[in-house]
């Protein structure tokens, strides 16, 4: 069975663009948390040299004012971008298997019933509807269908979408794509590829298997496999997250553990979330910290700390309260900390939680899993975290009436509006 993959082009920067039409033939880059570095490029952008990854003070170089223009990272646009995109997607070839934000795999009969006008007209279709172009591909395999959409979004006559459906294809398309950028090939296995002399997926596709085995492990073995047009990438093997992780680096510095304790109950908090959005629990809550290691002027330092939950969860209260212990125990006053994060682990199905003769708080966890699903259900329907707990809120917070601003110590000087899903936000239309 054939498997089709749609992957949003420059996505993040076609997010801004649907609103700001006046910059669909110019340079655009969005920036990481705190204006760090460039995460998305305009292709106009990419033609002017700029890599990705650059740091955004390095685009003066460009004359920024005047050539580029920047945009802040604006999740919550991006999120609800992507849900109109995989809503249509879905409504357009039934079930879907996302990927990322700005992917989603979905499975096909048979190459007879999707032909490559069938994959012109569904990216057409997706960029009528919601604004944003897509790259379509289709292929036996999870990973060569990657390999289609690669050819789809870089070449231009194939008009958005490419097939891989017979083996002189496989051979050819396999031929031309370096090894990094194989889906599947680890960047630490790069330097032995290199000295094998495997340079291109075809290279590495007629090893043999005994070979590839020995020197990769099993995850050779498949991505060896699906390269040759063997289909064993299962679609729920990207179901659901083995971990989950938030984390920052502040644009100030935190020096009271007052405000960390603020920034890491928000991070467990959307670590939460995430758990109850992918129906999981877990038992593993770990936190870290560290200071800003280039600065040789100030004392450094770095932590981490792990708390076990009798039970695995994924109710808010639970989560936050073993964060903020993990956190207590390895604080260090007199640090000024640069970065703090939250990471969940032995994540399982919700449904199938091993309980502990030892555990005293079975139906507290029981109120708080019911009061979490209402929660929840406010907040999709008035806005992330209009309830939330205390912890998360900063002292010195706009009063309750008021939108809450969390103590997230973010740089967002380039910020657009959020133009779905904010009322104030809403573009204005001059007539």
């Amino acid at each position: 069975m054939p498997f089709g993959l749609v992957d949003c082009n420059n996505f993040f920067v076609s997010c801004e663009r649907v609103f700001r039409p006046d910059l669909a033939t110019k340079p655009v880059v969005v920036l990481s948390n705190n204006d760090g570095c460039v995460v998305s490029r305009s292709n106009e952008a990419k033609q002017m040299g700029i890599p990705m990854g650059m740091p955004f003070f390095r685009l003066r170089e460009f004359d920024v004012e005047k050539r580029v223009t920047p945009f802040s990272s604006n999740y919550t646009l991006y999120a609800d971008m992507s849900h109109r995109v995989m809503q249509l997607l879905a409504s357009e070839v039934g079930d879907i298997i996302p990927y990322s934000i700005d992917e989603s795999f979905f499975a096909v009969d048979s190459f007879a019933n999707f032909s490559h006008d069938r994959a012109v007209q569904l990216s057409a279709k997706i960029l009528k509807c919601t604004g944003i172009p897509v790259s379509v591909g289709v292929a036996p395999t999870m990973t060569l269908a990657k390999v289609a959409c690669r050819y789809a979004k870089k070449v231009k006559g194939y008009h958005g979408a490419c097939l891989i459906d017979n083996d002189t294809k496989r051979q050819k398309a396999i031929q031309h794509i370096d090894i990094g950028d194989v889906w599947g090939i680890g960047r630490r296995s790069l330097p032995r590829l290199k000295a094998m002399g495997i340079v291109t997926a075809a290279d590495y596709a007629q090893l043999e298997e005994l070979q590839v085995k020995r020197q990769f492990g099993i995850n050779g073995i498949r991505t060896w496999q699906e390269l040759n047009g063997i289909s064993v990438v299962k679609a729920e093997d990207h179901d659901a997250k083995q971990s989950i992780c938030t984390s920052r680096s502040f644009a100030e510095m935190v020096t009271t553990e007052e405000q960390l304790l603020t920034h890491v109950s928000n991070f467990a908090a959307q670590c939460a979330l995430k758990l109850r959005q992918q129906q999981s629990v877990a038992q593993s809550v770990m936190v870290f910290v560290s200071s800003n290691r280039f600065r040789d002027d100030m004392e450094q330092y770095a932590n981490a700390a792990t708390v076990m939950l009798d039970v695995a969860a994924s109710n808010t209260p639970e989560i936050v309260r073993a964060a903020n212990a993990a956190m207590h125990s390895i604080y260090k006053k007199g640090v000024s900390y640069k970065k703090a994060g939250v990471v969940l682990s032995s994540i399982s199905p919700n449904h199938a939680v091993q309980t502990s003769i030892f555990d005293t708080a079975s139906e507290q966890r029981s109120r708080n899993d019911r009061l979490m699903a209402v929660i929840d259900k406010i907040n999709s329907k008035n806005g992330r975290d209009a309830v939330h707990l205390a912890s998360q809120q900063p002292d010195d917070a706009q009063p309750a009436k008021e939108t809450p601003i969390f103590n997230n110590n973010l740089r967002r000087e380039h910020m657009s509006r959020c133009f779905t899903t904010n009322f104030n936000d809403i573009i204005d239309v001059h007539v």
